[in-house]
C-alpha cells in the first residue's frame, strides 16, 4: 500500500497548500492513505508553528467533507502531529474524543524540565544530556496510551553533537518505552531533505541517524515512513524514497497502519 501519515497544511504557518490540494495530489500519485496531521493546536498558547485552536473544527470539517467527497478513491484519517507537554493531557484527550481527531502522532519538539516549564526546542540540543530528558519526555508521552505513532524519534540528534553514552541511554530509554506499548516509529523523510551535514562523527543527515535504527531493528520496533511534507509535490519525492530503501536494507518492514488506528 501508498500511504503517508504525516501531512500539513497552510494551517501550521509553516507550510502550502489545504487539505484538498494534498487529497488531489496524492490521488494523482497513487495512495492508498492519506492522514492529515497538522501541527496541533494548545488552548491557550499559540508558539507560532502550530494551528490556532479556532481552527481545529474548520480544519476537522474539511478533512470530512473531502472523505464523503472521495470515498472510493482514497482513504483519508483526521490527525494532528503534537507534542507531550503534561500539564495538556486533558487537552490531548478532548482533541481524541469531542474534536473528532482520530489520531495523535508525537512530535516532540519542545519539553520541559523538572516542574520548571522551561520550553527546549529539539531542534539542536546544546548538549547530549538534553537527549537522555528528551527522551524522557518521550517515555513519559507514550504512557498515557494517547499516541499512535512517534515521530522522528532521533530528531534531538539534529544537534552539533557527536554521539555519547548518553545518546545510548536517550535509546535505550525510547526503545524500551516503544516496546512496551508496542509504539509504532517513524522514518522521518524531512531528514533528507535537509541534506548531508558535517558533524563532530561525520557527515551525514541530521535524521534519520544510522545507528539509533540499526538498533530499533535489534528490538523489532515497527516502523512507518512520514513524508513530513510541508508542500503537496513533496508527498512522495526523493526523500521518501531514501527512507523507504534505508528501511530495506536494515531489514525493516513499512507498516500500513499505526498503531490502534481503524483499519
Amino acid at each position: 500500500m501508498k500511504v503517508n501519515y504525516h501531512t500539513h497544511t497552510r494551517r501550521c504557518h509553516h507550510a502550502k497548500g489545504d487539505v484538498r490540494d494534498y487529497v488531489e495530489e496524492a490521488i494523482r500519485q497513487g495512495f492508498d492513505i492519506l492522514g492529515m496531521s497538522d501541527h496541533g493546536p494548545y488552548p491557550d498558547h499559540e508558539f507560532g508553528w502550530h494551528m490556532s485552536y479556532s481552527e481545529v473544527e474548520d480544519y476537522v470539517a474539511e478533512i470530512n467533507e473531502l472523505k464523503k467527497e472521495k470515498s472510493g478513491q482514497i482513504k483519508l484519517y483526521a490527525g494532528l502531529e503534537i507534542e507531550y507537554l503534561p500539564r495538556y493531557r486533558n487537552h490531548y484527550e478532548k482533541l481524541l474524543t469531542q474534536k473528532g481527531i482520530e489520531y495523535l502522532i508525537l512530535g516532540q519538539h519542545i519539553f520541559h524540565y523538572d516542574d520548571d516549564a522551561i520550553l527546549c526546542n529539539s531542534f539542536g540540543l546544546e548538549s547530549t544530556e538534553d537527549c537522555v530528558q528528551y527522551a524522557k519526555m518521550i517515555a513519559e508521552a507514550l504512557d498515557t496510551g494517547l499516541y499512535s505513532a512517534l515521530a522522528h524519534p532521533d530528531l534531538c540528534m539534529m544537534g552539533r553533537n557527536a554521539w555519547d553514552a548518553n545518546c545510548d541511554k536517550a535509546l535505550d530509554i525510547i526503545i524500551d518505552a516503544a516496546v512496551k506499548h508496542d509504539m509504532v516509529l517513524e522514518v522521518n523523510a524531512n531528514g533528507f531533505r535537509r541534506g548531508l551535514v558535517e558533524y563532530p562523527d561525520g557527515v551525514r543527515y541530521p535524521y534519520p541517524h544510522k545507528k539509533f535504527w540499526q538498533e530499533i531493528k535489534k528490538a523489532n520496533i515497527k516502523a512507518v515512513v512520514g513524508s513530513d511534507c510541508h508542500e503537496p509535490e513533496l508527498l512522495w519525492d526523493e526523500s521518501v524514497e531514501m527512507a523507504y530503501k534505508m528501511l530495506m536494507k536494515l531489514g525493516i518492514t513499512p507498516q500500513d497502519y499505526l498503531k490502534n488506528m481503524q483499519q
